[in-house]
């Protein structure tokens, strides 16, 4: 049984191939835009610089064709990049440095608009007058304050996934050897970072759209959560663009615009990040329940907010009749959250003094793989999991800073649950089947241990560890994340549904400290009706983390000794 999907490169290839073989200009940016589908076409045109979108309007809407040529002598180009950007490059001009990937063929008018060129120049002209105008102001700021806004930026890019940008011809990234940010391959600091730059060059002589960069991103950053910046990976950040996304943000959270007229173009849009910061934090604090849109082809992200609240009628049946069953009483479906813990509190007590299920060492352990496992089924999954600390007293203040941060992988756990279609793919092949499963699981200890200073509030402490990430505060859906992340490449995480979950520990809520995750190898991506049946799921799951945290139960089970014991009968 093969999980390994193709992976980025080779779907960048294969849509490029056959983009090139279109005769229509309209099919090879439909094909190339979308990675032959797999990227939301606003999004792959969004990436366009916005003499490159005048450029193929015009051509679709005169029917442009396409020829194999790729000399620019004979006309405009197209360009696939290795990051998956469709470029266009004008006749007579030679391809830029970041192009570097696949020639698609060169347009080939039935009558050319004479004004083409002149457009062109135009749309140039207009991009280059924003990021000159961002530089100007950039260049009135106090060093000092140019460089806490690297600093800042600098702290965001290490501590969350990586970012694919463009400015203009631009792309900035800290995603594997696309990298010249801080990030998993580059440490702040290094030399091969943009930002290192910056820092040792005067901002007048920054590029314009370095400048534009660091202004925008900054903004993004300080306009909610920092990961805020990953909603323009695969896009243009192009000031006018962000001004109106921030704009929308603020009139979608139901804040009044802040008046920004006669301010410089910079200025404006951090009196903008600073009132969609506020509103967000307003409507977070009332209950409102975010969640993000994930394509994992392009890493574009999109914050959505769910129109009605999530509520117990959404729980799949067969999980409500799980539950009953292990507290001994109906589902609660009119309880508030005081009821629900109290009603959890009571399932787990009557579990954990129940009989111990064959291959687990405690009734608690056997309980949460029962519990997984009725969801994968419930929800057409091929897995569903759950991490978290093995016991939560290692995580008590009153241990040493240094003990804290030396915790490991091995201190955490993650019971993986396979729906029964997925293990029938593996036939007799048990062994396989328990690689695959112990793989899913090592990555979800990982990313428990990964999240922790942040979710326990010890990302300031002396004696504390700088590896880690800001902890998920916001399910999503996410779609085509087999292309870019290689554990997810290797075995086939294609469709998944993450629920982040948190518990209160010595009196504060320690947010991703838990999860709930569904995963999906190929056929239909998850829908919003699965999210919303997951959160309701994942609002459960807590309450029973938190009534054995509160228990202080341990688990012991869920490393890979144990899925190989457990799958091999």
């Amino acid at each position: 049984m093969l999980l390994k999907t193709p992976g980025f490169d080779t779907q960048v290839k294969a849509a490029a191939e056959r983009a090139r073989g279109c005769g229509l200009v309209a099919d090879a940016v439909r094909i190339a835009a979308t990675l032959d589908g797999m990227i939301p076409e606003q999004v792959g045109r969004a990436a366009l610089g916005l003499g490159e979108r005048m450029y193929l309007e015009l051509a679709e809407a005169h029917a442009a064709g396409l020829d194999t040529a790729t000399d620019t002598a004979e006309g405009e180009l197209l360009l696939l990049t290795e990051t998956g950007r469709l470029r266009v490059v004008p006749a007579g001009e030679r391809p830029g440095p970041e192009a570097g990937a696949a020639a698609l063929g060169t347009l080939k008018w039935q009558a050319r608009p004479e004004s083409l060129g002149r457009l062109w120049d135009l749309a140039e002209e207009v991009q280059r007058l924003q990021f000159e105008e961002i530089h100007r102001w950039m260049a009135t700021l106090e060093p000092a304050q140019v460089h806490a806004r690297l600093d800042a930026i600098s702290h965001a890019l290490v501590h969350m996934a990586p970012v694919m940008l463009y400015v203009g011809e631009h792309c900035y990234s800290n995603l594997g050897r696309f990298s010249n940010l801080p990030g998993r391959s580059l440490a702040p600091g290094a030399e091969g970072s943009v930002l290192t730059a910056l820092r040792d060059t005067p901002v007048p002589r920054w590029k314009a759209e370095d400048a534009t960069f660091v202004a925008c991103v900054h903004a993004l950053i300080s306009s909610g959560s920092p990961v805020r910046a990953e909603e323009f990976n695969g896009i243009q950040l192009a000031p006018d663009v962000l001004r109106e996304f921030l704009r929308e943000r603020i009139s979608a959270y139901g804040e009044p615009l802040p008046d920004t007229r006669g301010l410089p173009a910079g200025a404006a849009l951090d009196v903008l990040s600073g009132a969609c910061a506020r509103a967000r934090a307003a409507l977070v604090a009332d209950g409102a329940v975010f969640y993000r849109e994930i394509n994992g082809a392009s890493l574009h992200k999109r914050e959505r907010r769910m129109a009605e609240p999530v509520t117990w009628a959404e729980l799949p049946p067969e999980l409500t009749a799980l539950l009953a069953e292990a507290a001994g009483q109906p589902f609660p479906y009119a309880a508030g959250p005081e009821e629900l813990g109290s009603y959890t509190r009571g399932l787990v007590e009557r579990v954990t003094a129940g009989p111990v299920t064959a291959g687990f060492t405690t009734a608690y352990e056997g309980f949460l793989h029962r519990f997984f496992e009725t969801v994968a089924e419930a929800l057409d999954c091929d897995v569903v999991m759950g991490r978290g600390p093995k016991d939560v007293l290692v995580l008590h203040s009153a241990l040493p800073a240094e003990r804290r941060a030396a915790l490991a992988t091995r201190d955490f756990y993650c019971c993986v649950a396979a729906g029964r279609s997925f293990r029938e793919r593996f036939g007799e092949n048990r062994a396989a089947l328990a690689t695959a499963l112990s793989a899913y699981s090592a990555r979800m200890r990982y990313n428990t241990w990964h999240y922790l200073p942040h979710s326990m509030s010890w990302t300031n402490e002396e004696q504390g560890r700088d590896d880690w990430f800001f902890a998920p505060g916001m399910p999503d859906i996410t779609n085509w994340s087999d292309q870019h992340h290689t554990g997810h490449v290797a075995f086939g995480v294609r469709h998944a549904l993450r629920v982040p979950l948190g518990i209160v520990l010595e009196g504060r809520y320690r947010p991703g400290l838990y999860d709930l995750r569904l995963m999906r190898t190929d056929g239909d991506p998850f829908e919003l009706a699965h999210l919303r049946t997951a959160t309701a799921i994942g609002q459960v799951q807590a309450t029973v983390h938190q009534a054995a945290a509160d228990l202080n139960l341990t688990v012991g089970d869920f490393d890979n000794a144990w899925y190989r014991d457990f799958h091999a009968s």
